[in-house]
């Protein structure tokens, strides 16, 4: 077998549960009580296991879906509740730990006129998807033109070039896998930061590798990520077959429902309803950001 063979990051059909809108969210599929056996050792391959610990993918060890309890049918049958919780602009500064040069951006905008709704709002979603400070700028002044969020997060994602993860040669990526002081997720996040700001992941991820911390390279680059390890979002298969079953959704769009439900502090069924009846995810996260940064 060719040992300079290129291994694509996300080569599986889970891309979208790694990359939604720009944003990076690490995905774990976990197994049902009623599946929980040991997968077949035979059907692991060396670059399997290292394409799947990159993408922080947990394969569930049987393919045939459990069936939904009596307990989650008499659940699924009552309203669907919103899970949003209101957060205070410390708790968000907090949650997103809000490094200090963008404190006291955030300051200054405050300070200028803009809501501080408006402002956590725009750096939350921009934080998702690996966003700048001038594009926190251009949102909020957007949002004071009388544009509403929706339209907002709708051009936006429109505007923004598609992430694409890069190709590593198998050699490079072992060597980086080898590395003590770097996790998958360091991995994954150097090469969005490479892809938004035009640096080569080479030189980011040394840095990284010299310094220790994310903080200071995205602060230098005015990306408003803080450089943590990213967000998990586990789906069992119990789940994946509830909302599949009626045929009106696939696997990659339940996935997807709940990286989204992640996103926005929301209840994953009530999101995939939402989806359901139509709603973009745009104004899911315009409702779902009222809610949360209300002031």
């Amino acid at each position: 077998m060719n040992k300079r063979r290129v291994i694509q990051i996300t080569a599986c059909s889970m891309i979208i549960a790694l990359v939604l809108q720009a944003g990076v969210f690490a995905y774990s599929k976990v197994a049902g009580t009623e599946n929980s056996k040991t997968a077949n050792p035979a059907k692991s391959m060396k670059t399997t296991d290292k394409l799947q610990e990159i993408a922080k993918v947990t394969a569930s060890s049987g393919d045939i879906p459990a069936q939904v309890s009596t307990a989650q049918a008499v659940q699924n049958a009552q309203p669907l509740q919103s899970e949003v919780v209101h957060v205070s602009y410390q708790q968000f500064l907090n949650a997103f730990d809000v490094q200090d040069v963008y404190r006291e951006k955030l300051k200054q905008l405050a300070a200028s006129g803009y809501s501080r709704g408006d402002i956590c709002t725009a750096y939350d979603f921009l934080y998702q998807n690996f966003g700048s400070e001038a594009d926190l700028e251009a949102m909020l002044a957007s949002k004071s033109s009388g544009k509403t969020w929706e339209q907002i997060f709708t051009a936006f994602t429109a505007e923004q070039p598609k992430f694409e993860p890069r190709a590593f040669d198998s050699d490079e990526l072992e060597n980086l896998m080898k590395a003590q002081s770097l996790t998958s997720d360091d991995i994954m996040i150097g090469d969005h930061l490479s892809f938004v700001t035009g640096k080569p992941f080479k030189d980011l991820i040394g840095e990284r590798i010299e310094t220790g911390d994310w903080g200071a390279i995205f602060a230098r680059e005015k990306v408003l990520y803080s450089g943590k390890s990213l967000p998990r979002v586990q789906i069992t298969q119990e789940e994946l077959h509830q909302y599949t079953q009626q045929g009106t959704f696939s696997e990659q769009q339940v996935v997807k429902a709940f990286v989204l439900a992640q996103k926005v502090g929301e209840a994953p069924e009530v999101v995939v309803a939402k989806l359901k009846e139509g709603t973009s995810e745009a104004a899911i996260m315009a409702d779902s950001y009222l809610k949360k940064y209300a002031e």
